[in-house]
């Protein structure tokens, strides 16, 4: 018999508690992938971030606003190519979380040139500068509702009370990976000039989003602008688009730690039960490994076949749990995308999946050290007289 099939015969010897060791690693992989895929989500907005793009806020808080006048003498400056302003319009079909959706309020004039992976027809686009209350709708956000050019859309105002009925003049598509088609954007006159909007709120943005004619020089402007507004009423804090999406992710910074914390545990966990399995094993083998070392084997060779053991274990774990994941990930997407709006495609990262089946490997490479380790050290007098 060569090395492989003694091996195979020892991975074989009990096949329930083998096949319960493998399940038991396969559901702790598919739990690993499931929570490292909810904290990819949470990254999911920076991911998609441009470098040449700035994002200037009220240094105070993002919910205090800037005013419109900002917007001719941040364009003034060196270095920025176009500019535009947008404010987040939170309304919602109704009471419903299912009815949610991200709509914002948009210059329509510069919204594009600031953004240039959202495209829509030159059409559509005159159509949208020439309503006040027109809108362009993402196109995955059109299909969940149906909606189409010329439909009428009204949305219940949360920040901005009362009823605002928008005409949806374009459908709005993604021109490079990760671009957000599940929102709503209108005119921004149509906000500014209702007689819904109280006065001390009219002529007032947002945010402002600046592209800049050389990344490299991303920070200098940032600086600029700042300075320009330091001893203002309204003074400014510019960043990065993805510095300013990672923003909104510290804000959930103790749910993602505790994530990170149970996906590690997860793995422990695997570690202790693929690690208890081959102990076992190696108890019930004591007689077994010591008749092969009285032939001749070398420790070397007896923590091989160990370690052979417990890495077709984490194999087979981790094959199960890869399989599984997308099952369970692609359900949660489903209920998710139900209460809270449309998901990003493609929930899982490749290369979650792999850090999670090599996670598994090394842990049950781990698991089986130890088990290893005792059964090269046994004494061969011993193990011949010991009884499983």
């Amino acid at each position: 018999m060569n090395y492989v099939g003694l091996a195979g015969r020892d991975l074989l010897r009990n096949p329930l508690r083998l096949t319960l060791t493998i399940l038991a690693g396969a559901v702790g992989v598919t739990a690993f992938i499931f929570l490292r895929t909810v904290i990819d989500l949470f990254y999911f907005g920076a991911q998609a971030a441009q470098v040449d793009r700035l994002i200037v806020r009220n240094k105070v808080s993002i919910t205090q606003p800037l005013p419109l006048s900002y917007y001719a003498r941040i364009a003034a400056l060196p270095g920025v190519t176009a500019v535009t302003h947008q404010e987040w319009f939170g309304g919602s079909l109704g009471e419903s979380r299912k009815d949610f959706f991200a709509n914002f309020a948009i210059d329509p004039d510069t919204f594009l040139e600031v953004f240039p992976e959202y495209a829509t027809t030159p059409q559509e686009l005159a159509a949208l500068r020439g309503d006040p209350c027109g809108a362009l709708v993402g196109e995955k956000l059109a299909r969940r509702f149906g909606w189409k050019p010329g439909d009428r859309v009204t949305l219940k105002g949360t920040i901005y009370p009362g009823d605002w009925t928008l005409n949806v003049r374009g459908i709005y598509t993604g021109t490079r990976p990760g671009a957000d088609t599940t929102a709503l954007v209108f005119g921004y006159r149509c906000l500014n000039e209702s007689a819904m909007l109280p006065q001390a709120m009219k002529d007032k943005a947002g945010i402002y989003a600046v592209r800049v004619d050389d990344p490299a020089r991303s920070g200098e402007v940032a600086a600029a602008i700042d300075r320009m507004f330091d001893n203002s009423p309204f003074p400014t804090k510019t960043e990065s688009e993805k510095a300013f999406q990672l923003g909104f992710v510290a804000m959930s910074s103790a749910i993602l730690t505790a994530v990170k914390v149970v996906s590690t545990v997860i793995l422990l966990i695997i570690l202790l039960v693929i690690g208890n399995t081959l102990a076992m094993g190696v108890r019930e083998r004591t007689r077994d490994i010591a008749t092969l070392r009285a032939m001749g084997f070398r420790p070397r060779t007896v923590v091989a076949l160990v370690l052979a053991e417990s890495s077709v274990i984490g194999l087979c774990a981790a094959a199960l749990g890869v399989a599984a994941a997308p099952v369970l990930v692609n359900a949660f997407g489903k209920l998710i995308a139900a209460q809270f709006g449309q998901l990003p495609d493609h929930l899982m990262r490749g290369r979650t999946l792999v850090v999670s089946a090599l996670a598994a490997v090394v842990v049950a490479l781990l698991a089986g050290l130890g088990p290893a380790l005792r059964a090269a050290r046994l004494p061969v007098a011993e193990g011949l007289r010991k009884v499983a």
